[in-house]
């Protein structure tokens, strides 16, 4: 792992640092409430062409250094595991729900079943149960983003199917009582147009989720103010190929989105702030850019136990290195979005 170089730094209060070469990642970043971070990544440098695995690292100082809590999901021969959904349930227990591709001179000739792995803490050995079902949905579903711990003692996840290129992709919520080996009540999101999701349950029922649209691959912003029992469309929060997002609640009823922007000529992470609940997003900002990618993206970002923000992330080329690689950004939300009108002096 290499030290964070002082000349990357956008200013004192921003660190960029590769955390493992080699991969294109996909990372998912959870914490425990000791502050504990865990991130699961994609291990293998290349796009899910190739047979490869999901390692998982853990982190016991805010993102400073990181070491290996095994494989989450050790591939069967001529397959990967490349898809992630990852989150701690209510005793704690890491979980991972995955898919990928069975591969045949790098290309995917067939989707592969949804898997469970569980870890009973970080660092702990990991224990996978396959053959993992959504009730009253067809297989080939994909996991993506987080498992999130309900209070109601549900565990809920966001899944997608995708029929390829051209063609429409069609997302659901679906809830488990079965410690993750089981999911049901599965609820359409988006309209037909959705695949990779992220969900935010807020207090009193009011949801909110940010899903990439098919067609032109932006960033939509749906809101339930049921529970995800019905979800209707709020906001259309970033420009096509500025995608997928991730939603982070930063309590005080701000709401922070980060996202890849892939555009040609702009290749980065950028990052909008509401400050009322989701009604209202402030401008852009763009938290790193990569230089001469082709490939970045999907950030994954959680709040440290300093305040401060952990970023991970994903590119092919970037100041940090050439080739495939994993990196965080640690970061301040002031230097980005200015103070909180409402906090105190």
């Amino acid at each position: 792992m290499d030290a964070p170089r002082p000349w990357l730094q956008r200013s004192s209060e921003m660190h960029a640092q590769l955390v493992a070469r080699d991969c294109c990642a996909w990372p998912v970043l959870t914490r425990w409430p000791d502050a504990t971070l865990g991130l699961v990544h994609f291990d293998r440098p290349s796009h899910g062409r190739t047979e490869g695995n999901l390692a998982a690292l853990i982190s016991r100082d805010a993102g400073a250094s990181w070491s290996s809590a095994g494989l989450a999901a050790l591939h069967d021969p001529s397959t990967n595991r490349m898809h992630i959904a990852s989150g701690v349930d209510h005793a704690g227990r890491w979980l991972v729900l995955s898919t990928g591709f069975h591969v045949a001179g790098e290309e995917w000739t067939g989707l592969e079943p949804l898997w469970l792995s569980v870890a009973d803490g970080p660092g702990q050995p990991w224990t996978i149960h396959r053959q993992i079902a959504v009730e009253g949905l067809a297989p080939g579903l994909i996991p993506h983003g987080r498992i999130v711990a309900l209070p109601d003692g549900r565990l809920a996840a966001t899944f997608y199917h995708s029929e390829g290129r051209e063609h429409p992709s069609r997302a659901w919520v679906a809830f488990s009582l079965e410690a993750g080996l089981t999911w049901r009540e599965a609820v359409e999101l988006g309209e037909g147009d959705a695949n990779e999701v992220v969900l935010l349950p807020r207090p009193a029922g009011d949801w909110l989720a940010v899903v990439r649209t098919h067609r032109d691959h932006h960033l939509k912003l749906l809101r339930s103010a049921n529970g995800s029992a019905k979800w209707l469309p709020a906001a259309d929060l970033t420009l096509p190929m500025q995608h997928p997002g991730d939603l982070t609640d930063l309590g005080g009823n701000r709401i922070l989105l980060t996202y890849g922007i892939r555009n040609r000529g702009l290749m980065g992470i950028g990052a909008r702030l509401s400050r009322d609940g989701g009604h209202n997003w402030g401008a852009p900002a763009v938290l790193f850019q990569f230089g001469e990618a082709r490939d970045c993206g999907y950030p994954s970002s959680v709040v440290c136990a300093d305040g401060r923000l952990l970023t991970a992330a994903y590119a092919d080329n970037s100041p940090l290195h050439q080739g495939y690689h994993l990196l965080t950004l640690k970061w301040s939300l002031a230097e980005f979005f200015g103070p909180d009108p409402q906090a105190k002096a």
